[in-house]
């Protein structure tokens, strides 16, 4: 049976309890073409994946699944790798004490290419000089530089992603799924990734793009799906493509500033670093960041900005007691303070919103409440002993004000889509009632429409007082909501730059700064 795609998705309905996750959903990619699948967090997008992936097999949803005009019923992720489909997910997930061509193998290394057998015995072996031979061939074809010998602990975030891109080819898919590939990337890192999405459409391979930025739809995809609330929205081809309309079926509004501005009020000081200093774990007589100072006051927006790498998040973890100061001093309301703990640090004001929600942000097996209200059970004890009132009572504002999709305050947090975790994570920084809040990478990840929630929730807190410190890798939103920014590079502070002072070029000038007289600090 001929098509003009090489798959569709018809009539996907997929159901969870009290939750229905997909209504009717079609999606159809054409042969050599980049498909954009864009929505809120909670649209459905996450579901149809792991649908098309045989995370959820056949049988689970209702609907029909066709790759170039054949039905196909996938009932795991490896029945779908083996039915043609590829699929690269958001977070990094590699083997680290292996090479790169252990990790792109490991799953298949039967491969009679890979084989070499013993003499005398049935025992296959795998023969690394074939190994070796098969990665550097597939990394050449597909323009990826990586060394297939090299050390995985020892690859940057941005070659992790081509590592795990260059897994998924070497089964050679017909359709490739890349679930926001981009979220830890730079710039630098995503450029090199767009030409190798370039490249495979080049040689017909299918890409089913997922992003939540608007400039990557706009760059790089042929055709748009936007899902909302489970349910198709409107497909766009590339010359039909118009950002505001876009975002509009995204989240069935209009967004008129992405970014809202407010009036700065900024008071005293409530923090200041003088000379902060942390050791490298891994590396003898190293710095991961050296003698880094500066100052944040109420009301006050202070943006961390740098390359990817430059310590930004390693201060913020030294500043919440999750890394182990060398030197230096910390101050809160001009009074000097010790944090070896979270503990510490929220006692002493601070709360933190990590870059990594599900290794320091989150409790899976909780619901949304008991996430929300841990940071601060005195607010819901009664001596000893936790009130169960006071935890509904407690967690309900958040809750509501924060718009958390989700049937109860007893949902789970697993079963959340990613934007809505982010939420719960900042319900329960909070809920410390912090004098310093800080958001590391805090809308990473998260859609339009969500962005715009937590944009406005910053500047609320700004007007109440509360000192903000945000890292962002995404540029333009760190000069829209920062005050004031200190620019990093190579562990230490490369500039301060007032909002008005605060272009592009410059900022780049700085995060790009080598330090030549001090010992040079290695790539985090």
């Amino acid at each position: 049976m001929e098509s003009n795609y090489v798959l569709e998705a018809v009539n996907i309905t997929k159901r969870f309890p009290g939750v229905l996750a997909n209504d009717a959903v079609c999606l159809n990619v054409h042969y050599g073409e980049v498909l954009g699948l864009i929505g809120e967090n909670g649209a459905g997008k996450s579901t149809l994946l792991k649908i098309l992936n045989g995370i959820y097999p056949a049988g689970t949803y209702e609907g029909t699944l066709l790759l170039e005009g054949r039905e196909i019923r996938p009932t795991s992720p490896l029945d779908a790798i083996e039915q043609g489909i590829g699929y690269v997910p958001q977070e990094i997930n590699v083997l680290k004490n292996f090479s790169v061509a252990e990790n792109i193998y490991m799953s298949n290394l039967r491969l009679e290419n890979l084989q070499t057998k013993k003499t005398g015995s049935k025992t296959p072996f795998v023969d690394f000089r074939k190994m070796y031979a098969a990665c550097e061939q597939l990394l050449r074809i597909n323009q990826i530089d990586l060394d297939p010998k090299a050390d995985v602990r020892k690859l940057s975030v941005g070659q992790q992603q081509m590592l795990m891109i260059a897994r998924a080819l070497a089964t050679e898919p017909r359709v490739l799924i890349l679930d926001e590939p981009t979220t830890s990337l730079s710039s630098s890192d995503v450029e090199r990734l767009f030409q190798v999405v370039r490249s495979l459409k080049e040689r017909g391979t299918s890409v089913i793009f997922v992003t939540h930025k608007m400039e990557e739809i706009l760059e790089l995809t042929d055709r748009v799906t936007i899902l909302r609330d489970g349910k198709n929205i409107s497909t766009f081809r590339k010359e039909e493509y118009d950002a505001m309309r876009i975002i509009a079926d995204m989240i069935g509004r209009q967004i008129s500033d992405l970014y809202p501005t407010r009036e700065s009020r900024i008071g005293e000081e409530v923090l200041r670093v003088e000379d902060l200093t942390v050791e490298h774990p891994y590396i003898a007589n190293r710095d991961l960041i050296h003698q880094v100072s500066f100052s944040v006051h109420a009301g006050e927006v202070l943006g961390l900005g740098g390359l990817v790498g430059a310590g930004r998040s390693e201060v913020c973890l030294a500043l919440y007691g999750m890394m182990p100061v060398k030197s230096g001093k910390i101050f809160i309301n001009q009074q000097q303070v010790h944090i070896h703990s979270s503990a510490d640090a929220v006692r002493h004001g601070i709360s933190m919103v990590s870059e990594d929600r599900k290794r320091y942000g989150l409790n899976f097996s909780w619901d949304i409440q008991k996430n929300i209200i841990i940071s601060n059970l005195e607010a819901v004890s009664r001596g000893c002993f936790v009130m169960g009132k006071r935890i509904r009572e407690r967690a309900e504002p958040y809750f509501r004000d924060l718009s958390i999709k989700a049937p109860s305050l007893g949902t789970r947090v697993a079963t959340l889509s990613g934007g809505n975790q982010q939420k719960v994570v900042i319900a329960r920084a909070l809920n410390a009632e912090p004098k310093v809040i800080i958001l590391d990478e805090p809308t990473k990840g998260i859609d339009v429409g969500s962005k715009n929630e937590i944009y406005q929730l910053i500047n609320q807190l700004a007007a109440t007082g509360v000192a903000i410190i945000i890292v962002s890798s995404d540029l333009p939103e760190l000069m829209a909501m920062s005050d004031r920014m200190v620019i990093m590079a190579e562990g230490r502070v490369a500039g301060e730059l007032d909002k008005s002072e605060a272009q592009e070029i410059r900022i780049m000038e700085l995060a790009t700064k080598t330090f030549r007289n001090a010992q040079r600090q290695p790539a985090v």
